[in-house]
């Protein structure tokens, strides 16, 4: 992967080098912000754990970076009696980017499993796989991403594990949410801060993984908030779409051209749902949420560049013009204003009613300063 996610951050580094000499703990806990890169940071120490004094060190990177090692195991929510052939085109999926969510059910968690036949995203296969001796490596690497989802038993059942691990074992949990983990687990890993990636390293693994131009790029890891998992949500076609719009809407905004903002207030609750998008909202609000969120980060990123912030080359490139038309204090106003649609959207159904009053207000306050075009 083009991204550095070791180098990144003293403490990374510092487990990337234990790794290389053998000295990793057996118990790892990696903390940081949703879409930090905290699985594909676990996934860089398995691969360095696992072709570390091997004979076939490159082939071993391979199938580690493929998620196809037989010593490695890949634990994440997922839903009950997850099917072994789904799990593996799980697992495909996630190689192709290992900064990506798990397509799972947002109430998914981490089992125990069952007793007699468990599915292997669950603390009972954790279990067996770490008893067995490695088959190629010197270690069994167990990563479990969103290790906060676990239920109450697999907890307990883990705990057990990370009491008394096998000599080759290694276990990588990774979570955002670390005081959701009872705090006998907690306290029985080594604990490592993963900083939040930067929107300017999130745009370019976006262009160099996945292809998007660079102006899209840093747009979406504008939006995104540099969370690489929300990110990747909104790269398919539809939610490009979504982006094109939003920058009209947002010329629109700027402009004061009250008749398109108007027609856009009409259009958001009519729209089709977007891939990525929040599936508890219906789909008009879905569509009316990821508009805000596109056109507070545009409105802020204005407000930055305004008040003499470096921002990233594309990003800079398109706003520019904006910053000479708002200042710092009127783009964080209106970014205000929508913040608060965005609240009053979550929870009325009327959607364009929202969107059209919001509009109307931003208009009405900010045409009275002559400076701001009506």
């Amino acid at each position: 992967m083009t991204l550095d996610v070791l180098g990144r951050a003293p403490g990374l580094a510092r487990l990337a080098e234990r790794a290389r000499t053998g000295q990793l703990s057996q118990s790892l806990l990696l903390v940081g912000p949703e879409g930090s890169g905290k699985e594909a940071a676990a996934f860089a120490l398995a691969e360095i754990a696992l072709s570390r004094d091997v004979a076939d060190a490159e082939g071993a990177l391979r199938k580690a970076a493929e998620l196809q090692h037989p010593d490695l195991l890949y634990v994440f929510p997922a839903e009950t009696g997850l099917k072994i052939d789904d799990y593996r085109e799980l697992l495909r999926g996630k190689s192709q980017d290992p900064l990506s969510r798990m397509r799972q059910p947002g109430n998914a968690i981490i089992s125990i499993g069952d007793a007699d036949d468990p599915h292997p995203a669950t603390v009972r296969a954790i279990r067996r796989f770490v008893e067995l001796h490695p088959f190629e490596s010197q270690h069994r690497v167990v990563v479990v991403g969103d290790a906060h989802r676990m239920n109450r038993a697999a907890a307990n059942a883990l705990l057990k594990t990370l009491e008394e691990p096998p000599p080759t074992a290694l276990l990588i949990l990774c979570t955002h949410q670390p005081h959701l983990l009872p705090l006998t687990i907690r306290s029985r890993c080594a604990r490592v801060m993963v900083p939040p990636l930067t929107e300017q390293a999130l745009a370019e693994h976006l262009t160099e993984r996945h292809g998007l131009s660079v102006p899209d790029a840093a747009r979406i890891a504008t939006v995104s908030g540099a969370n690489a998992r929300r990110a990747i949500d909104m790269i398919d076609p539809s939610s490009r779409e979504l982006s094109d719009w939003s920058a009209e809407v947002f010329e629109a905004l700027v402009a004061g051209r009250r008749v398109a903002l108007l027609k856009a207030a009409e259009a958001a609750p009519k729209m089709k749902a977007k891939k990525g998008g929040d599936a508890s909202l219906s789909a008009g609000r879905d569509v009316a949420v990821r508009l805000i969120d596109f056109l507070v980060a545009d409105l802020l990123s204005v407000a930055r560049l305004a008040e003499g912030a470096q921002l990233a080359p594309a990003s800079k490139q398109r706003l520019a013009a904006h910053a000479g038309r708002l200042d710092s204090r009127r783009a964080t106003s209106m970014a205000s204003d929508l913040m608060r649609a965005r609240s009053d959207v979550m929870r009325n159904v009327n959607v364009a009613l929202v969107l059209t009053d919001t509009f109307q207000r931003i208009c009405d306050t900010e045409g009275k300063d002559a400076a701001w075009p009506r």
